[in-house]
Order: C-alpha cells, then sequence, then structure tokens
C-alpha cells in the first residue's frame, strides 16, 4: 500500500515541463480535478437516479473540463488549467443552487476555491484580495438567487442531506489532498535541509582526514569550557600534543603512512577524551586536547599514560609496523588567565619538551 501511495504522490507532485510556470499551482489543480471528477460522477449518477437524467448532462460537461484540466497541468497550460478549475467550481456552485437550492451546501465549493486562490503562485496578494471580493459577491449573488427564488426540483430532506454530504466530501477532500501533499513535500525538504544543515556543520567543525574537531572548532569548544570554569570553579588542562619527527615518517614511508599514523592516533585522542573533554588536529601533526574536571597534576598523569600507549603501540601500515612517540604540553587554566595566554602557554611547553629531547610531557 505504501508503495502505490508514493507512486501515486510521485504522479501527482510531478513537475511541470515549462520552466517559468508553477508546480505547486499545477499539483493543487491536480488534486481538486481528481476529486471533482468522482464529485461530478456522483451529482451525474444523483441526476438519473433522481430522474433528473436531462440536467445529468450539467456534471457530465464540468466533469470533462476537469479531465481536460488535469492533462494541461502536464504540458505547459496550467494558466489555463488554473482558470479552467476556477470557472467550473463557479459554475456548479451556481447550477446546483438553481437546481436544488441554496441549502444543499454548493457553497461549500468556496472554500476550495480559497485554498485555491490563496496558495496559487500565479496572484499577487492584491489579485487575490480582487478574487477574494469577487467571491464574496458572486456568492452573494448566488445566495440572493437560492433565498428568493425557487429551485427548478424541490427535493427531499434525505436528497437534500445527499446532496450535501457530497459537497462536503468533496471539499473537505480536496483540501486535505492538497495539505497532505503539500505537508509531505514540505517535511521532506525540511528534512534534507536539516541533514543538510548538519552535514555542513558537522563539515565545517570536523578535520577530514582525522574525524577529530578542527581548529576553529577546538578553539571554540575550549572558549566555551574556559568561560565556564571561570564561573564555575571548574578546573581545564589544555594540552598541545606534537608528533615527534614526523617528517622522517613521511618521508620514508611515503604520505600514505603518514596519513595512517595520524589516524591511529586520532583513535587514541577520542578513546583518551571520551566523555571529559575534545580532541581537535591543530594543524598538520600538532593536536589539542581540552581536559574540563580535573585538576593539572591528574592531567599530567594521564598524559603521562597516553604518552608511553603511543610509544608502545605499534602502527601498521601494509607489512611494516611504524612506531612513533609525541611531546605534549600541558597548562592547567588559572583563573587569571585569558584563553590565549593559556593556549600560548600549552605551545611553550610543548617547544620545551621537544628542546629537551621530545617523547615526553612537561607540566
Amino acid at each position: 500500500m505504501s508503495k502505490w501511495w508514493k507512486r501515486l504522490l510521485a504522479f501527482f507532485n510531478q513537475d511541470v515541463l515549462n520552466p517559468n510556470e508553477s508546480k505547486k499551482t499545477a499539483v493543487m489543480t491536480r488534486c481538486i480535478c481528481a476529486v471533482m471528477v468522482f464529485y461530478s460522477i456522483g451529482q451525474a449518477v444523483f441526476c438519473l437516479m433522481n430522474g433528473y437524467s436531462v440536467y445529468s448532462a450539467v456534471p457530465a460537461g464540468i466533469l470533462c473540463v476537469y479531465c481536460i484540466a488535469f492533462r494541461l497541468t502536464y504540458s505547459t497550460h496550467t494558466v489555463s488549467a488554473f482558470y479552467l478549475v476556477v470557472l467550473m467550481i463557479l459554475a456548479w456552485n451556481a447550477a446546483s443552487t438553481y437546481l436544488y437550492g441554496w441549502s444543499t451546501g454548493a457553497q461549500y465549493g468556496y472554500g476550495i476555491l480559497l485554498v485555491y486562490l490563496f496558495n496559487s503562485s500565479y496572484l499577487t496578494l492584491r489579485k487575490k484580495l480582487l478574487y477574494m471580493a469577487g467571491l464574496m459577491a458572486a456568492g452573494t449573488v448566488i445566495y440572493s438567487f437560492g433565498f428568493f427564488g425557487s429551485p427548478v426540483f424541490l427535493i427531499s430532506d434525505t436528497q437534500k442531506v445527499v446532496q450535501e454530504f457530497m459537497n462536503m466530501l468533496a471539499t473537505f477532500s480536496s483540501i486535505a489532498l492538497i495539505t497532505t501533499i503539500f505537508s509531505s513535500s514540505s517535511l521532506d525538504a525540511e528534512r534534507k535541509l536539516i541533514s543538510y544543515n548538519k552535514e555542513m556543520t558537522h563539515q565545517a567543525q570536523t578535520d577530514a582526514l582525522t574525524g577529530l574537531m578542527n581548529r576553529r572548532a577546538g578553539e571554540k569548544y575550549f572558549k566555551e569550557v574556559h568561560g565556564r570554569a571561570l564561573h564555575e570553579e571548574l578546573f581545564v588542562n589544555v594540552i598541545m600534543g606534537d608528533i615527534d619527527f614526523f617528517k622522517q615518517v613521511n618521508d620514508t614511508y611515503g604520505h600514505d603512512a603518514g596519513d595512517v599514523v595520524l589516524k591511529e592516533l586520532a583513535g587514541m585522542f577520542q578513546e583518551f577524551v571520551k566523555d571529559r573533554g575534545v580532541a581537535a588536529r591543530w594543524g598538520g601533526e600538532e593536536f589539542l586536547l581540552v581536559l574540563a574536571g580535573m585538576n593539572g597534576d591528574d592531567a599530567a598523569y594521564e598524559v603521562e599514560n597516553l604518552c608511553r600507549k603511543i610509544k608502545n603501540t605499534p602502527i601498521r601500515f601494509g607489512s611494516q609496523e611504524l612506531r612513533v612517540t609525541m611531546t605534549f604540553g600541558i597548562e592547567e587554566c588559572g583563573r587569571e588567565q585569558t584563553m590565549e595566554e593559556a593556549l600560548e602557554a600549552a605551545d611553550r611547553k610543548l617547544y620545551m619538551g621537544k628542546a629537551r629531547g621530545r617523547n615526553q610531557v612537561v607540566m
């Protein structure tokens, strides 16, 4: 059932051939035409069953016009189809009032026209208001005729109920079908937009190679945590890390090997920070780690363990086993430090460790 429903939606939601015409109006026209075809068949059957066979030609003729209008929406004549539908609804409203009187509910068709006109892409707001005024005038004229004049057929209460039911069903079905198709399309578009925005946000904040935060996102996170730390007296440690002799890895084994090393280390960093902070690729072979909720001594202990793990973990590249080390500089952010000062302090300690022989943690 879902498959057939999707096909039906796709059929009604098909775009127009002319790029200068409105798909939205075409879809609405198809919805209304589909409903009104069945409605006109019902009206023709009503006439035949109640002995008004001569007048069954009226809904039958209107039915044919709806079929033509429906077909026109798949070519380059959507505007023509739009006006045909408006004219046919008005024509049947007048004809129904003339035949059966105002009390049978033919005026419900004005509800369809209001939805149709106000959602049309062809009309400016000024024209929409003018058309609404015209509908009110037409409705007043038809109502006056129905109130002061006598209908052709004095139908029974049961027949009036049947007529009113058909008019209500046609109106509600048209509006419901239009709403369903447009809400489905709008929801799909909204979901795609949300997904696209999430993807764009993710790409803007993520390093493509390692999957870690990029420098901008890392700075943003550190800024937020640093701001919280000042107000909540939260311990925050900023850690700068650099791969020792990374250029030799690229020169000896190639840049593909270097990429593998970066990815493997990124996985270790993600496992290391877990829910207590973030890891970001700062640039090249340099990384930023931010740990919240632990003091500097505890952070240094954790980073020293990470440093040993990196040294003792072989990284496979094809048949090769690569081993690398890293140097880290840690700065426990003080209340008087700005974010920039804390980053600079961690960076100085990193280069101090490199000057002392690398593969170490400087606190």
